[in-house]
């Protein structure tokens, strides 16, 4: 699992690749919250180069929504492949997270 970062302006832009699972959800939690630390006006999830993710991914970007929605910071995810795409249509997150194309 990789956890990639980079500021362009206030925007934070984090991309995941790998797969996002209860293996190694802790790890992609603790490196996310270490990275919305710092004072931004929007995040950008690309999972373009995630290849699975279950339930437990959803917490962990359900769990940075509430972290980031107290601070109204606006969360978009963008261009997650078909798999993961199935997962976070299920589950309603676009709903608070729009999809966006990168």
């Amino acid at each position: 699992m990789k956890v990639e970062h980079k500021l362009i302006r206030s925007t934070l832009y984090i991309g995941l690749s790998g797969e996002l699972d209860s293996s190694n959800a802790d790890y992609v939690r603790g490196k996310m919250d270490e990275l919305i630390e710092n004072s931004i006006d929007r995040l950008v999830v690309d999972l373009s180069m995630l290849d699975f993710m279950d339930s437990t991914g959803v917490g962990v970007l359900l769990g940075r929504y509430k972290r980031l929605r107290a601070k109204s910071v606006p969360i978009f995810l963008a261009s997650p492949q078909k798999g993961v795409d199935k997962v976070l249509t299920l589950s309603g997150v676009y709903d608070i997270m729009p999809k966006i194309s990168n």
